[in-house]
């Protein structure tokens, strides 16, 4: 339990008054960090993750800002060995693209990068960079709003106990629910 004395309760009030002082553009810009990822890696990871997750009926890893996440992720988070090879994982799906269609995997058409990723990851899917990227993007994707409340069924109170539930094609997987 935090003990409140009447420094501390001053120094917190004085606090609140300089930050009410300050214009509301100062926040946000405090608010909004540089991107870690330069504009073509920043693109090359928009086409992956909209690769894995395209939009259908329910929004994509792009609407669900997947990209912003991993590189907030990858600028806040990850220590600098993990980032390299997040970054590295990333430049070698370009790389590929590039040796076999001639063209960067962000400029490919989305059936061609499809085309492309399904058989990169056939054959890359056993190299652990690799994985953690493509783990990270989808873990990034079902963390999101539309990932979680959208694409996943969710309630926020459950109701009733459904011991069985009839799959169908319209059938979602639950997001998962606090117990206790």
């Amino acid at each position: 339990m935090i003990e409140l004395d009447r420094r501390h309760m001053l120094e917190g009030l004085a606090a609140l008054i300089g930050l009410s002082a300050l214009p509301a553009d100062a926040l946000a810009a405090a608010a909004q960090k540089p991107s870690l990822l330069d504009a073509p890696t920043t693109a090359l990871l928009a086409a992956v993750s909209d690769t894995f997750i395209p939009r259908t009926d329910t929004p994509g890893a792009v609407q669900a800002k997947v990209p912003a996440t991993v590189d907030g992720l990858l600028r806040d988070w990850a220590n600098p060995a993990h980032r390299a090879a997040h970054i590295a994982a990333l430049k070698a799906i370009d790389t590929a693209a590039r040796a076999k269609t001639g063209k960067p995997f962000a400029l490919l058409t989305p059936a061609a990068r499809k085309t492309f990723l399904t058989g990169y990851d056939l054959e890359n899917f056993s190299s652990p960079d690799y994985y953690r990227l493509k783990d990270l993007l989808v873990t990034a994707y079902y963390m999101s709003e539309p990932g979680a409340t959208v694409e996943l069924r969710y309630e926020h109170v459950p109701g009733a106990w459904e011991p069985s539930i009839p799959l169908t094609k319209d059938t979602r997987a639950w997001a998962g629910h606090n117990v206790g």
